[in-house]
């Protein structure tokens, strides 16, 4: 009898196991699959263990709603609820915190000549909106509404259990190795308490001019991008390929840099005070779809605007990770095009190839 049990157990684990996986297409011989369906909820990690959309927007009495510590202490939030009815806490980080990534800043012990790049981002000095600065604002919306759970220090965390929820319910090829996945990006700490040295850089240092180097707002034969402005000089009224960044469009796209529209979410990218667009967390990740990407008519994917795309992590754009043949069998593989949308110096591209994506 316990041997039934046992089996009908391993059964039920298997199975539930082939239903949390993320359906990757089929590459054909001729081409790359270009329609996927997912088998588990689009929103994933962001139910936020059964709380759903008021986990993080709250329709009623911003943190308190979601059941979080309201009015309750000085750190707290004293906006809670009032921008995107966003329920969690940011209070502990908007108090003029600083955080330094990836390149060690020259603030940084272990580097004291400081001959690296130094990617910065000062975050509001107040929590009261009306100081804040169009470009403050707009690191609020993008990276300190995503750090009030994902920063693991300042802001603990709330439900999250800092692994990855992809690999919580197997949804990961067993290739990508078996390590817990980090999502608390402050946990470690350096002595001022965080440890952003090995993230992404995002806020204004963290430029398209930077990444791009030539290929931003390039001109003639060269080929890049082209960003054009409002006419205050505040916000991205259009961007263009040019060239080489054109055949890179019909290869993959550039769905993170588009300002794609994904069912609740814009995704954008903000400007600096002298008009560069830079980059924060929601250029990159779409919070409301973990894992598929719906080309649309903002975001056209190989020219184009329909088709779904397996993606992991909240990726924003086609990102497979299940597909690792891809560059044997003589394509590019979606995980690498969607970094090359900005690291476009290093695509097949700008190094005079042309190699089609297999998503």
């Amino acid at each position: 009898m316990k041997k039934v049990l046992l089996v009908t157990l391993l059964v039920l684990m298997a199975g539930a196991l082939a239903i949390a996986q993320v359906t990757p297409g089929t590459p054909t011989s001729t081409g790359p699959a270009t329609s996927v369906s997912p088998t588990i909820d689009v929103l994933g990690a962001h139910n936020n263990y059964g709380r759903g959309c008021a986990g993080c927007h709250s329709p009623h009495s911003g943190n308190k709603g979601a059941g979080g510590n309201g009015m309750g202490a000085a750190t707290t939030d004293a906006w809670s609820g009032t921008n995107a009815l966003f329920a969690q806490d940011m209070g502990p980080l908007l108090v003029g915190k600083t955080l330094d990534f990836s390149d060690i800043g020259t603030s940084s012990t272990s580097n004291p000549s400081g001959t690296m790049n130094n990617y910065t981002l000062v975050l509001p000095s107040t929590q009261n909106p009306a100081t804040w600065t169009a470009q403050q604002y707009a690191d609020v919306r993008g990276i300190v509404m995503c750090l009030a759970c994902h920063d693991g220090v300042v802001a603990k965390g709330a439900m999250m259990q800092n692994k990855a929820y992809e690999q919580q319910i197997g949804a990961l090829p067993s290739s990508y190795g078996s390590n817990p996945i980090p999502t608390l990006l402050g946990v470690g700490g350096n002595s001022a308490g965080f440890s952003y040295n090995n993230s992404h850089p995002v806020g204004e240092s963290a430029t398209m001019a930077a990444v791009l180097g030539s290929y931003y707002q390039a001109a003639g034969g060269l080929g890049g991008l082209t960003y054009t402005l409002n006419s205050t000089g505040t916000a991205i009224a259009g961007i263009a390929a040019s060239g080489q960044y054109s055949t890179f469009m019909t290869n993959y796209g550039m769905p993170a840099l588009a300002g794609v529209t994904q069912g609740t979410n814009t995704s954008f990218q903000p400007v600096t005070s002298t008009g560069v667009p830079y980059i924060v967390c929601t250029t990159c990740h779409n919070q409301h779809v973990m894992n598929v990407f719906a080309a649309n008519t903002n975001a056209p994917i190989t020219g184009s605007t329909t088709g779904t795309y397996a993606t992991y992590f909240f990726v924003n754009g086609p990102y497979n990770i299940n597909n690792t043949t891809a560059a044997l069998n003589g394509y590019a593989q979606s995980t690498t095009q969607f970094c090359r949308q900005c690291h476009f110096a290093e695509s097949n591209e700008a190094n005079g190839g042309s190699i089609t994506t297999q998503f």
